[in-house]
């Protein structure tokens, strides 16, 4: 596996593993139908993501075979993108932090268990600009892009299913301690730290 594939999974198991309205519905489904709600909503999940992974490779090699000046563009989209999580998160942190679960809604039928995990990834256009600028810092000069990017975007996609299942089963048993406001905290603290040098090392690189 070359460095860069190595560094794209490390960020990728960092951010998988950062609260966001995801995980929120795997924890509310999870307390609510158990495993079973577990493996519909990350399946769900995971379904929106080959969604707009699919659609942002495509798109994106289709542009940059345009023009390929642009890939240039986009990789300092990227860096100064991944800049800014860096520093948002680090903001985020700072904030007074409220329970996870609270206004945690009531058991939903089982066959709309699926449909939450689903819409709540695939309503998210973050992903989508995301995608775009993310990816493509980890495409290296000559590499073929459209498979380049599947194969990227396919790795990050099974590292959040994963963690997710993950997360989710024992949810349950690390309620207080994964939930807890300062936890939260910490994780953002360090996850905006690593985005921001991140972001600044592949700034400062020549593309």
């Amino acid at each position: 596996m070359d460095s860069t594939l190595l560094a794209f999974v490390g960020v990728s198991l960092l951010l998988a593993v950062t609260p966001g309205p995801d995980m929120a519905v795997v924890t509310k489904n999870a307390l609510a139908h158990g495993r079973r709600g577990v493996i519909l909503t990350t399946t769900g999940i995971a379904l929106a993501l080959a969604i707009w992974v699919t659609a942002t490779a495509v798109g994106v090699s289709a542009v940059v075979r345009s023009s390929g000046e642009l890939l240039f563009v986009l990789k300092v989209i990227g860096a100064a993108y991944l800049v800014y999580l860096g520093i948002r998160t680090l903001i985020e942190s700072r904030r007074r932090h409220t329970d996870l679960l609270a206004g945690a809604p009531p058991a939903t039928p089982a066959h709309a268990i699926f449909r939450q995990g689903f819409f709540s990834a695939l309503s998210n256009p973050k992903l989508g600009v995301f995608f775009v600028t993310f990816l493509p810092q980890f495409v290296a000069p000559g590499q073929a892009l459209l498979p380049r990017l599947l194969l990227l975007g396919s790795i990050f996609a099974l590292i959040g299913w994963t963690w997710m299942n993950v997360y989710g089963f024992f949810v349950t048993r690390m309620r207080d301690f994964i939930t807890a406001p300062r936890v939260r905290q910490w994780m953002e603290r360090v996850t905006g730290v690593v985005l921001l040098g991140f972001g600044v090392r592949l700034a400062a690189e020549r593309f």
